[in-house]
């Protein structure tokens, strides 16, 4: 069972900022970290679950302008990234332009040789991520009555939400947002996106 941090939550930092993902990573007992990405104006990927960023719609918006208010960069945080505990990056997209989108990521992540997980929501995105690019590893979300058919798919892991946590696995799982053990059969073959990952660490038997 691995621990994945929830938008680097640490406890500590901003959500989805350098600083949180930095820490997360420094810390032995998290795995990974789950953040959001967003594409700009002008197409560069930032660190953002909201589409709005102080007022600002980040894909109407230019990079510079969103930095200048204290929005990270992905290549900023890659840049300063130095393991290969998980990197999981969820694609936020309201944008149907998907090879813009992939391309765009793979220019970005390319130069960094980090281990990628990459999901979305959009399952037809993603489904055309993994055809253009299969060295990555691809993973659909499901949640909220979101993709729940599509929970048996040819990508390389699935992210279901806590109330599919009773599924048999056929493949890679994390399950979100887990921020207490109690209610789940930790016998079973999955990882944990969670909010507080001390604490779920804490929970783990030994």
């Amino acid at each position: 069972m691995k621990i994945i941090a929830h938008r680097a939550n640490d406890g500590i930092h901003k959500e989805n900022s350098l600083e949180a993902v930095l820490n997360c990573l420094n810390q032995d007992y998290i795995d990974g970290v789950e953040v959001d990405i967003r594409l700009t104006k002008d197409g560069k990927f930032v660190l953002s679950h909201d589409p709005i960023y102080h007022g600002h719609f980040i894909k109407f918006t230019k990079v510079k302008k969103l930095q200048r208010l204290g929005i990270n960069t992905l290549i900023e945080v890659l840049n300063e990234i130095k393991t290969d505990k998980i990197i999981m990056l969820e694609i936020k997209s309201e944008d149907s332009k998907y090879n813009k989108i992939i391309n765009n990521l793979n220019k970005t992540l390319k130069p960094f040789h980090l281990n990628y997980y990459i999901c979305s929501f959009n399952y037809n995105l993603i489904k055309k991520l993994k055809e253009k690019y299969s060295e990555y590893k691809c993973g659909l979300i499901i949640g909220y009555q979101i993709n729940k058919d599509k929970i048996n798919n040819n990508l390389n892991f699935n992210s279901l939400s806590l109330s599919y946590a009773s599924n048999n696995f056929n493949k890679e799982t994390f399950i979100w947002t887990v921020n207490d053990l109690k209610n789940l059969n930790i016998k079973k073959r999955y990882n944990i996106i969670t909010d507080n990952p001390l604490k779920i660490f804490k929970q783990m038997p030994k």
